[in-house]
């Protein structure tokens, strides 16, 4: 089942509206001054005095004319000098999903998708964002540069449905893992929704 004719599926199991306007619809939320040393993070929770660059959601839960299918996950870190980090200094973490009261992604381990070896879930990001030479000098180098440190991004193999009006969080659990006190953790879903058309859908 592609994931248009899954989120029309839930959408009408649950009697939402299935005429909305199809879009890309990205949802995310940052976590300011987290704790240097934590076990567990909690994404939209929190929206309280975030800005429109922090979050673009006031609550955890889409309009009531509103739904969305999660493609993709990013974790991002940030110093105090919004220099990128390695999320959670790349020690064992897990992510969980629970949209209403299921938990539709259980502890998937997010490390494997770090460091300059091994091999990402997905197949699309082989060097997990790393590089081996961190010395790079724009004027005389000849070849792409990327950053030293990207982002963690997961691809899900299966369609994560967000119906409208109902909660969800993203747990991030771990053994006490490292995080810049100071600066920000950015959570962000990436995928395909639909949003409010008061004309006719097309």
């Amino acid at each position: 089942m592609s994931q248009v004719s899954k989120l029309s599926y839930v959408d009408g199991k649950l009697g939402a509206p299935t005429s909305g306007q199809q879009t890309t619809r990205i949802l995310f939320n940052t976590i300011v001054n987290p704790p240097a040393n934590t076990s567990g993070l909690i994404f939209f929770k929190n929206f309280q005095g975030l800005t429109n660059g922090q979050t673009n959601l006031n609550q955890n839960k889409l309009d009531s004319m509103e739904s969305m299918v999660i493609k993709s996950i990013t974790f991002m870190q940030f110093n105090a000098n919004g220099v990128c980090r390695e999320f959670g200094a790349n020690t064992q973490q897990t992510v969980s999903i629970i949209v209403g009261n299921q938990t539709v992604v259980k502890n998937l381990p997010i490390q494997f998708n770090s460091g300059s070896t091994g091999q990402p879930f997905d197949r699309l990001h082989e060097n997990g964002g790393a590089r081996t030479d961190t010395t790079v000098d724009i004027t005389t180098f000849t070849d792409g540069t990327i950053q030293v440190v990207q982002p963690r991004e997961i691809r899900l193999l299966t369609d994560i449905v967000i119906p409208p009006q109902v909660a969800f969080e993203v747990r991030v659990d771990s053994t006490l893992s490292p995080y810049d006190a100071t600066g920000s953790l950015v959570c962000v879903l990436s995928g395909y929704g639909k949003i409010f058309s008061a004309g006719n859908s097309f």
